[in-house]
């Protein structure tokens, strides 16, 4: 058996490899004998077209395994990583079955290590408090069963060091403890420099999680000044999370530096790895990004606001993506600047931008907002896409907005297109992609975290949405208007 203990305060049993046709059967008699009730997996079944592991569930129903009956009970898939939930029978047993869950990180690239720490730390939190003293020992696989195995189990057994040791912290020693037991564990200096990375983090930052039934009275602590620093809580994370986040001029943006023209300003700029392309185009450029929400990758673009020489582009874009919703969260003009250009026609009537003509069909005053349906069709494909803008008018550029309960019906109006729709990536714009569009997707994914799991985290939704668009959530105002 391809299998390795492990030792510690909690015995962790991995498997050497990602289970094969041949040792799946084996792997479940594994999780049987041991009543291991915490499966982690680190690789995805398929990498680089390569199969890195064998699927061993079912998507659906019940599935054998030699003697074992695995029936999946529940999913929830979310941006980072996937949970599974699965019923474990011994056929012929009179032993109750075996409920065990498995934590599918799916985030970690081909090749490397993550960009940044965040999203594995919070997959390594939630798997934390999910397994408890008597549950077994917990599996962790990847595929080799050395590299992204080693670098979780890394992080863990120092976390768990600086908890009972004061602060003590010995990344070298600890692998060189893991080696004793499995040749190679943390494969590469990329992994070793991505452990030290990731402690660095979770040290700086702390625990910033809320649970959502205290939140209330936590956010009127979060308001009160300590009489040393005369700083709330709320500007010491703050400062915190300038201090960890990438900074705009940092990241990669070579595309974006080559089309000046394209950009209203040469600062908060696409990232070359999360950038939106457009398909098909020589110039392929625009100034939009990818972000991740809670349940879903990519689920926003944050897109500069139209300028008139970028509006077709713009509209490709929609098209393309097949957008159902645009956020439209400022004003065409403010402080007597252009902001954005009337990329949608005026009245009832058609606009043209090149091969793309729109038509708005319907134009509805909400309060606080303004709805429109609009329908883009590509003259050279002869087909037709309707989506619709949500304009958000009291919304001020310093990130003030008069009318908290429009943000809520906005949202509420958007997650109905959605569900209609498909769920397809949702367009938000504002006067800079950071200030305004970056507190709306903050809010939202916040929002959806708390219904689901009931806590609330606006530091690390932030961070994490850092992490695709450097610069998000000017100020420490906005942090507070998100909470």
């Amino acid at each position: 058996m391809p299998v390795a203990i492990i030792n510690g305060k909690r015995k962790l049993l991995f498997w050497f490899t990602g289970p094969l046709p041949k040792t799946v059967v084996d792997f479940w008699r594994m999780v049987w004998q041991e009543r291991s009730q915490t499966i982690v997996m680190l690789a995805n079944l398929v990498e680089a077209n390569s199969v890195k592991c064998h699927k061993y569930w079912p998507e659906t129903g019940t599935l054998s395994f030699g003697p074992f009956n695995v029936t999946i009970t529940g999913q929830q898939i979310l941006a980072d990583y996937t949970t599974r939930e699965f019923s474990v029978q011994l056929a012929e047993s009179s032993e109750p079955a075996l409920s065990v869950t498995q934590f599918h990180f799916t985030a970690w690239p081909d090749h490397g290590v993550p960009d940044y720490a965040t999203s594995l730390l919070a997959f390594h939190k939630k798997v934390k408090k999910h397994h408890k003293r008597g549950m077994g020992p917990m599996i962790v696989h990847c595929s080799a069963g050395v590299g992204r195995t080693g670098t979780l189990i890394t992080i863990d057994c120092v976390l768990e060091q600086l908890q009972e040791e004061e602060k003590v912290v010995d990344i070298a020693g600890v692998i060189i403890h893991l080696r004793t037991q499995r040749m190679k564990m943390v494969q590469s200096l990329e992994q070793y420099m991505f452990i030290h990375d990731a402690i660095l983090e979770a040290v700086t930052c702390g625990d910033t999680q809320i649970d959502a039934s205290l939140f209330s009275r936590r956010i009127t602590e979060m308001s009160h000044r300590y009489p040393q620093t005369q700083l709330t809580e709320y500007e010491n994370q703050f400062r915190v999370l300038e201090k960890v986040s990438p900074k705009p001029c940092e990241i990669p943006r070579n595309k974006a530096l080559q089309h000046p023209f394209k950009n209203r300003n040469d600062y908060y700029l696409p990232s070359d790895h999360w950038g939106v392309v457009l398909r098909g185009d020589k110039q392929d450029y625009i100034h939009a990004t990818f972000v991740n929400g809670y349940k879903q990758k990519r689920a926003f673009i944050i897109a500069q606001s139209p300028m008139e020489s970028t509006a077709r582009d713009f509209w490709k874009m929609v098209y393309d993506r097949k957008c159902g919703v645009i956020v439209m969260l400022c004003d065409l003009l403010e402080d007597g600047q252009e902001t954005c250009y009337q990329y949608w026609p005026v009245r009832r009537g058609m606009a043209q931008f090149r091969e793309y003509t729109v038509d708005l069909m319907e134009e509805k005053p909400v309060k606080g907002f303004v709805m429109r349906t609009l329908v883009v069709v590509n003259e050279k494909a002869g087909s037709a896409h309707q989506v619709v803008q949500l304009h958000m008018t009291n919304w001020s550029p310093d990130g003030s907005c008069s009318h908290l309960a429009t943000i809520t019906s906005v949202i509420n109006e958007m997650s109905a297109i959605q569900r209609r729709t498909g769920n397809n990536p949702i367009i938000v714009h504002c006067s800079d992609t950071v200030g305004r569009s970056g507190m709306f997707c903050a809010i939202v994914t916040t929002i959806e975290r708390c219904k689901t799991e009931g806590v609330v985290d606006v530091f690390q939704v932030v961070k994490a949405l850092r992490v695709h668009k450097p610069g998000a959530v000017l100020t420490v105002v906005s942090g507070t208007y998100i909470a």
